[in-house]
């Protein structure tokens, strides 16, 4: 018997929060095939958590759809009011 979609879903977000330190991916699962979407700071986080969801994924395709954004420093010290 195989897992209803939505706990395959939250099963694999779990793993990409604890092994790859991701919070915000969202995991879509449609039949054979894992979406992830959202942002991570760099390739090399994108394609950790890609492994990490293929590892939790039982041999589903993986479509990764997440983005890599820029994360700048601040121009100058930041005022709390």
């Amino acid at each position: 018997m195989t897992e209803p979609p939505e706990y395959l879903s939250a099963h694999i977000q779990e793993r990409v929060a604890a092994e790859a330190h991701e919070l915000g991916i969202r995991v879509d699962v449609s039949g054979d095939v894992v979406r992830l979407r959202g942002e991570v700071v760099s390739e090399e986080q994108r394609r950790e958590v890609e492994a990490t969801a293929r590892d939790a994924a039982g041999g589903r395709e993986i479509s990764n759809e997440l983005h890599v954004v820029a994360v700048t420093e601040p121009d100058g010290e930041e005022r709390l009011s």
